[in-house]
């Protein structure tokens, strides 16, 4: 007995629809990791290497681990294992000998460069198939948030 396909009478809820388009870059990023040559990379990495990107003295785990919204002993490992594959190193924090701070090296400079011109292409490929001021409008109000929502508490 065949059943047909009801129709969804709600659409997705927005929060949905940002997990589906996180998705749908993460899976983008893990074909071109693989294809690209970076090796001992994977697309969890970015929220390590993303917030180092604008940071070249580097933060603490504790501030890296604030900015990716995830633990400390979450970002920990995520450094380790960037660490061992040469993208991030680990030096002293000038304004507190005590502490070190994470900063990315030539390598991981490098795989940051490339990986931002990849996520442009990626962009580029939705203004394609949606339209380029559709995507401006996204990227426009996500950047409102972002700064109105997001940063708001901190």
């Amino acid at each position: 007995m065949s059943r047909a396909k009801s129709a969804d009478p709600q659409p997705p809820q927005l929060g949905a629809l940002i997990r589906l388009a996180t998705q749908a870059m993460g899976e983008e990023l893990a074909r071109w990791i693989e294809a690209s040559g970076f090796e001992g990379i994977q697309p969890a990495h970015s929220a390590a290497i993303q917030p180092l990107w604008r940071r070249p003295d580097g933060l603490r785990i504790t501030e890296l681990a604030k900015a990716s919204r995830i633990t400390k002993q979450s970002m920990s490992a995520l450094v380790a294992d960037l660490a061992a594959a040469g993208y991030v190193e680990r030096v002293g924090d000038p304004d507190d000998a005590r502490a070190v701070r994470v900063r990315l090296t030539p390598r991981g400079r490098t795989y940051a460069r490339a990986v931002r011109a990849f996520s442009r292409q990626v962009e580029a490929h939705w203004a394609e198939r949606v339209g380029a001021e559709r995507i401006n409008e996204l990227r426009t109000t996500l950047e409102l948030l972002r700064t109105s929502v997001f940063l708001a508490g901190e």
